[in-house]
């Protein structure tokens, strides 16, 4: 294939061509097939001078995926995303080249659909009320995917600064939700609380959480950021996206081994686990720790390829194809 014939997928048409629910769908149905997270080899990180450049290869299914992502901090004061980057869809047996995608619309929906799945699968079914900490692209985007798997009617905005906690909490009314700006306090009377944010150590005293509260955390990939104290990975229920990145990359689950939390208690079940045994109950908290794993991304752009019809089109290997695609592989 010539490779000016490969189309480009932008961050509009993608959020246009997959919906939360069939991004939820697609990733739920990766997991299902027990080779979602599995033999995925771990991100490949450069540090560069105002950032760091990621590299994610996956397969799903007939798909190979590799995801180049570049992070940097200060890009959002300069008005451009702090995420960006392609991800470039391949056939897996030819490996001739499918599709570029825009990394961080897709980073933002993917990320999102995994923590919706997530809570679908802790969170009591009549949760309700919901603490978003941060109030960026990521936030705004876990609003609408919890909401589409649970009855979220009330959220509390906790934002660093004023004016985007703002903007987010009258989008938010403007939607119908009862939409406020609160602190860190809200998590009281919180049923889920979505950690969206940059921060490098706790965003709330987890003792203060309901018995039956959800936490999701998916602000980092570091192993020296955190969102979430030691106590609660001491305390709740904790499910990642697979022990294998969570041990190597999340420092909510590392800094705690760290100040003592046995490493065999530390991580209670693998997000695949709760596929096949959902844990939703009153005992004690869960909490979901995600990093990303670039074989979510790879699921959500197979499934606006072909939304699109991009996987079909005249010189795109597809006698292998199949209308549901298992996942295999790693954002």
């Amino acid at each position: 294939m010539n490779l000016d014939e490969v189309p480009v997928v932008g961050a509009e048409k993608l959020a246009s061509a997959v919906s939360y629910p069939e991004a939820i769908h697609a990733i739920s149905a990766a997991l299902r097939t027990q080779v979602g997270a599995g033999d995925t080899p771990l991100r490949t990180r450069t540090e560069m001078s105002h950032g760091h450049l990621l590299y994610m290869p996956s397969q799903v299914g007939d798909v190979v995926g590799i995801k180049l992502a570049s992070v940097s901090p200060g890009n959002p004061k300069l008005g451009l995303p702090r995420i960006q980057g392609l991800v470039a869809l391949y056939d897996s047996e030819t490996l001739q080249p499918i599709l570029l995608a825009d990394a961080s619309g897709l980073t933002t929906l993917r990320t999102a659909a995994v923590s919706a799945v997530a809570v679908d699968n802790l969170a009591p079914c009549t949760a309700s009320t919901l603490v978003v900490f941060g109030a960026g692209p990521q936030s705004r985007s876990h609003v609408s995917a919890i909401s589409s798997v649970r009855p979220i009617r009330q959220v509390t905005v906790v934002g660093r600064s004023p004016e985007p906690t703002r903007s987010l909490v009258a989008e938010l009314a403007a939607s119908g939700l009862q939409a406020q700006a609160g602190t860190p306090e809200a998590v009281r009377s919180a049923d889920i609380v979505a950690c969206c944010t940059s921060a490098t150590s706790p965003l709330f005293d987890s003792s203060e959480l309901k018995a039956d509260a959800t936490v999701v955390a998916i602000g980092s990939h570091s192993p020296q950021a955190r969102e979430v104290d030691s106590a609660l990975v001491e305390r709740a229920y904790v499910v990642v996206e697979s022990r294998a990145s969570a041990f190597a990359e999340a420092g909510d689950v590392i800094l705690a081994c760290g100040e003592g939390v046995p490493r065999q208690h530390a991580v209670d079940a693998e997000l695949a686990d709760i596929i096949r045994e959902p844990h939703i109950g009153a005992d004690r908290p869960r909490l979901f720790k995600g990093v990303g794993e670039a074989w979510a991304d790879v699921a959500v752009a197979v499934a606006a390829a072909r939304k699109l019809g991009l996987l079909d089109r005249p010189g795109v290997a597809t006698h292998r194809r199949s209308d549901t695609v298992p996942a295999k592989g790693l954002s």
